[in-house]
């Protein structure tokens, strides 16, 4: 079966509070600092680890965020859902097969898929002298909005007591690119796997399943000046807004006031 493996996503529609209480009854919690320019940040845990966290505050005002990954990742997703309409920004949806050899039929499949589409990408793991610990071949790059895990789960630390070495998991990670986010909000576990033409192609070869083209986008990658024009509505956002204000709320009379500002400084220093 696909599912969910890992959620990530923002909401106006919810506060904090109501994001944690997807999580269900039973979690410990504990509050840090935020990432990503959040203010606060609300680690939730089981016994095994975090499973899932929850951020508000710093400069996104009333904006929060929610993450969710492992095992309790389908129940939450489909809570929040059904609860509040958000933006999803990354989600990993996974299928695990579990027979002998099944590793290698399924590399021999992704590397004809890697040349096909002329994807970069990498392995982990000492392949050579030391396969019992495990291998991990990657699709695609952690800055492409999709990207393939092809790993052997049950031969990580966590679950080799469970002995079951054939155990492997195809994970696709998507990042939608900001156009797509609201759709990707909606689509089902199998859906994602639409992101992109090559793992279309993939979802047909080792899930069976035909899937609609569903483009997740492109990475927006910032230009030096966009920012450094970020850092400086950091900086002066405040004195801006006075500014605003002050020139009657008429943004172009903030900017030609900027410019004699700067024409005056310019002309004194020379």
């Amino acid at each position: 079966m696909v599912r969910f493996d890992a959620y990530s996503a923002t909401t106006t529609a919810a506060n904090h509070y109501q994001l944690a209480d997807l999580f269900g009854p039973g979690l410990e919690s504990y509050q840090g600092r935020g990432f990503h320019s959040f203010g606060h940040r609300l680690s939730l845990k089981d016994d095994s680890g975090e499973v899932g966290s929850v951020q508000w505050g710093g400069n996104h005002g009333d904006r929060t965020m929610i993450e969710v990954k492992g095992e309790r990742s389908p129940e939450v997703v489909e809570r929040l859902r059904s609860a509040f309409p958000h933006r999803a920004t990354r989600m990993d949806s996974c299928a695990d097969f579990d027979a002998p050899g099944v590793f290698e039929s399924l590399l021999g499949v992704c590397m004809a898929i890697k040349t096909k589409h002329r994807l970069k990408g990498e392995r982990k793991g000492d392949w050579q002298d030391f396969p019992e610990l495990g291998r991990t071949q990657y699709l695609g790059t952690p800055q492409s909005v999709s990207m393939l895990r092809l790993y052997e789960k049950g031969k990580q630390p966590e679950y080799r007591h469970l002995s079951r070495s054939d155990w492997v998991r195809a994970e696709i990670q998507v990042r939608p690119a900001k156009e797509a986010k609201t759709e990707f909000a909606t689509l089902s576990a199998i859906e994602v796997w639409g992101a992109s033409a090559w793992s279309r192609d993939l979802a047909g070869e080792i899930l069976r399943e035909h899937v609609d083209p569903h483009p997740a986008g492109t990475v927006y990658r910032k230009t030096n000046l966009d920012a450094r024009l970020d850092w400086l509505c950091r900086q002066g956002g405040a004195t801006l807004l006075e500014l605003y204000e002050a020139v009657g709320n008429d943004w172009k009379c903030v900017g030609l006031t900027l410019g004699e500002k700067i024409k005056e400084q310019r002309d004194a220093s020379h």
